[in-house]
C-alpha cells in the first residue's frame, strides 16, 4: 500500500470515528431529552397527589422468629445494631432504612365489646353480632404517596431475608440450642422498623416461601394457606389430601370443625398475635403500623382489624372468609372502608385476583388451595394486563416484580382503593 493510500485510509478511518462518536453523542442526548419529557409526563400523571404527611425515617430494628408445631413456644429476637445492620446492607446489597409518610386520620375502637369479647360470643352464638365504636385521630400510612407506597413495599421483601442463627435471644420457652436444631424452619418471621424515637413502629411478615429451594418454612406455610384460603380444608379433589378433615360430603362442610381448624394455637394467626404482643410489650407507647405480602399481607390484614392496626398487604390471597372464620368484626359493624386496611395489588397476579385454582393452574399443581378471592378493607387495584400489556401469571406475584415492573414504572394515575361490596367466596358449598 503506497503512502497515498495509507493517508486516504487514516483520513476514513478519522471519519467513520467521528460520525460514530457524534451518532452516540446525538443518540444519548435524544435519549436523555426523550427520557426527561417521559418524566414529566410520568411525573404530571403519577405525582398530581400531593402528600401532606410528615416524613418519618424507619430503620430495621429487630427480627423476630416465632415457632409453631415443632416448638410451640419457642420465641427468638435477633437485635439489629448499626454495625451488624451495615454489614447486612454490604451482603445483600439492599438497603434497610426507609423513609414514609403518615397523614393524620380516623381509628375505629369497639365500645360494647372487646374484641377477645366478641369472638367468643360470635363462637358461642354462631352469628355476627353488631359492634358499637367510637372514633379517634390516629396516624395512618400515606399509601398514595409513591415513595411511601414503594418503600413498605421494599420492607416486606426484606422479610424474605434470612438472618443468621447467631444472637438471637429467647423470649419464650429457655431452649437449648442443641435441643431446637432445625428451629428456622417452622413458624413465621417479622422484621420490626422503627424510627428514630421508636414512636412509631412498622413490623413487616414474611409471605410464603413457595416452590423447590424457596426457603425452609415451605411445608408450613403451605398447611396455614391452605387452612386460610381454601372453602374447606383443601378439599379439592380425590388426588389431594385435605389439611383437615372438616368435609362432611360432595360439597358440604362442618362449619364448626372448619372454624376450630383455623384458629388452633400453633396456626400462623394466633402465632402473629403472639408476636405482636412481644412487639408491643417492646414499644408500649409506639403507634404500630402492619405490613406484608402475601400470606403476609393477609396476616397483616387480619391483625389489623383485630388490634384496630393500620394494614397494607401486597398481591395478598382474600382473607375476608378466614376473618368470618375467626370472628373477627366484620360489616355491617365495621365498615370496609373504616378498617384503615389497604390491599395493593394488580391484575395479572392470579393470587390476589383469586383465579389460581383449577387442574391447570400453577397453584393446583403446587398442592396449594387458593381459592379465596374477597379482601377486607379496600382494594387498590393496578390493572398491570389493560395498561402494562400482561398476561396472568403466577411468576407476577413476585414482590420484587411487583416493586420494579409495576409500581416504578406505574405512568397512570393511583387507582380508585374502594372496598369489594360484591365479592363472594366458595358458593358452591354448604356449611353446616
Amino acid at each position: 500500500m503506497n503512502t497515498f493510500s495509507i493517508k486516504r485510509f487514516s483520513i476514513l478511518l478519522f471519519l467513520i470515528s467521528f460520525l460514530t462518536t457524534f451518532n452516540i453523542i446525538w443518540t444519548r442526548e435524544e435519549q436523555t431529552e426523550q427520557q426527561a419529557k417521559h418524566v414529566e409526563k410520568n411525573s404530571s400523571k403519577r405525582y398530581s397527589y400531593k402528600s401532606t404527611g410528615d416524613p418519618k425515617t424507619f430503620t430495621l430494628k429487630h427480627v423476630y422468629h416465632h415457632c409453631t408445631s415443632k416448638y410451640p413456644n419457642l420465641i427468638r429476637r435477633k437485635d439489629i445494631n448499626e454495625t451488624s445492620l451495615r454489614a447486612q446492607e454490604l451482603k445483600t446489597g439492599a438497603s434497610f432504612t426507609y423513609t414514609l409518610k403518615g397523614i393524620k386520620g380516623k381509628k375505629m375502637t369497639p365500645t360494647k365489646y372487646t374484641i377477645d369479647e366478641y369472638r367468643q360470643k360470635s363462637k358461642n352464638e354462631q352469628i355476627t353480632l353488631n359492634m358499637d365504636w367510637k372514633t379517634a385521630e390516629e396516624i395512618l400510612p400515606d399509601v398514595k404517596d409513591w415513595d411511601t407506597l414503594i418503600n413498605i413495599a421494599k420492607i416486606t421483601y426484606n422479610a424474605y431475608t434470612l438472618e443468621e442463627n447467631e444472637d438471637w435471644y429467647d423470649l419464650g420457652d429457655d431452649y437449648k440450642r442443641r435441643d431446637s436444631f432445625g428451629w428456622d424452619s417452622d413458624g413465621i418471621r417479622g422484621h420490626v422498623f422503627g424510627d428514630e424515637s421508636n414512636d412509631m413502629i412498622v413490623i413487616a411478615l414474611k409471605g410464603t416461601s413457595m416452590g423447590f429451594k424457596a426457603g425452609p418454612t415451605v411445608p408450613k406455610d403451605k398447611i396455614n394457606d391452605n387452612l386460610l384460603f381454601s372453602c374447606c380444608c383443601a378439599t379439592v379433589d380425590r388426588t389431594w389430601k385435605p389439611v383437615c378433615s372438616c368435609n362432611t360430603q360432595n360439597y358440604d362442610c362442618d362449619l364448626t370443625c372448619v372454624q376450630e381448624s383455623i384458629d388452633h394455637e400453633d396456626m400462623y394467626y394466633n402465632i402473629a398475635m403472639s408476636l405482636f404482643f412481644h412487639v408491643q410489650s417492646e414499644y408500649p407507647k409506639a403507634k404500630i403500623w402492619l405490613t406484608g405480602h402475601s400470606l403476609g399481607g393477609s396476616l397483616s390484614s387480619l391483625l389489623g382489624i383485630t388490634f384496630g392496626l393500620p394494614a397494607v398487604g401486597f398481591e395478598a390471597p382474600g382473607e375476608r372468609l378466614a376473618a368470618k372464620r375467626l370472628h373477627l368484626p366484620s360489616p355491617p359493624g365495621s365498615p370496609y372502608e373504616d378498617m384503615n386496611i389497604w390491599h395493593i395489588g394488580h391484575s395479572a397476579d392470579p393470587i390476589f385476583m383469586g383465579v389460581c385454582n383449577g387442574i391447570s393452574s400453577s397453584c393446583y399443581i403446587g398442592g396449594y388451595a387458593l381459592e379465596t378471592k374477597c379482601h377486607l378493607g379496600v382494594t387498590c387495584l393496578f390493572d398491570s394486563v389493560e395498561k402494562l400489556n400482561w398476561k396472568v401469571s403466577i411468576q407476577n406475584h413476585r414482590i420484587k416484580s411487583v416493586i420494579e415492573d409495576v409500581l416504578n414504572k406505574w405512568e397512570w394515575e393511583f387507582p380508585e382503593c374502594k372496598p369489594e361490596t360484591e365479592c363472594v367466596d366458595c358458593g358452591l358449598w354448604n356449611y353446616i
